[in-house]
């Protein structure tokens, strides 16, 4: 299906976005895989509305004014990252570590990093604010993917799924178990399955209303700081602020999961 105007402006203006500095037009054609003419009809749209800005000297674009008035308003008091934010604070400073809320894209069977919250360690993991992923390796994936309707599940695992290191699983039996394991204790773990050799996670499903999974809290701890007997103290937290998260997003979601564990 060809991709709306709509769809092809925001996808500029998440490349600008992405690059934080101002961009020509060939550089934003090749980020985007639109052509050159295109982008930059576009881009001369946009900026009649503000949202992005020209540089007539350099010829070159960046983020505009009303762009940044926009993300203030979606980002600001009342947004849900702005609700789910405290809490994944919260839980970083509790835990030391940097811990991330992800939402689910259910049409593309992805999950889309929204906030990230760093512990107080100078040498931690990090999360790209806007990175999209799939959801059958890391932490922050599998609780998605272990708490999808069956149907769902059954028609992802029947997709091709990408080896991102040695450690990612692609058997769609070994997924089948690690996913009733995952159901049975409430969050999941990984280690090195999205970048070798980098960090344990654990991570733990968010529900919406009607208590439809929509996301993820996961808390990502470099391997040379992981010890396992954490893994008990540390899924609890976890598991504990995931709740919350859930619970903000329905009040008579709390009675909903404590009967599924």
């Amino acid at each position: 299906m060809t991709a709306s105007p709509v769809l092809k402006a925001i996808s500029i203006l998440q490349r600008l976005a992405e690059h934080g500095q101002p961009v020509g037009v060939q550089r934003l054609a090749s980020d985007t895989g639109l052509n050159v003419s295109t982008v930059h009809r576009l881009l001369q749209l946009m900026a009649q509305d503000g949202m992005v800005a020209y540089d007539a000297d350099a010829r070159t674009y960046s983020i505009g004014i009303e762009a940044i008035r926009f993300a203030h308003h979606v980002l600001g008091s009342g947004s849900l990252t702005e609700r789910v934010r405290p809490v994944i604070a919260e839980l970083a400073a509790r835990l030391g570590e940097t811990c991330a809320f992800t939402l689910y894209e259910p049409k593309t069977f992805t999950k889309v990093m929204a906030i990230v919250e760093r512990g107080p360690h100078p040498l931690g993991y990090d999360f790209a604010v806007g990175t999209r992923d799939g959801i059958h390796a890391g932490a922050s994936g599998k609780p998605i993917l272990a708490f999808l309707p069956d149907a769902d599940i059954e028609r992802y695992l029947r997709k091709p799924l990408p080896r991102l290191t040695e450690r990612t699983l692609t058997d769609p039996d070994q997924l089948r178990r690690q996913i009733r394991q995952i159901r049975k204790r409430g969050y999941a773990t990984s280690r090195s399955e999205r970048v070798s050799g980098s960090a344990t996670g654990i991570g733990a499903p968010v529900f919406g209303p009607k208590g439809q999974v929509i996301g993820s809290i996961v808390v990502t701890i470099p391997s040379f700081r992981w010890r396992n007997e954490r893994l008990e103290e540390t899924a609890k937290l976890v598991m504990r602020h995931a709740h919350r998260v859930s619970a903000l997003l329905d009040p008579a979601l709390p009675q909903q999961l404590r009967a599924r564990r």
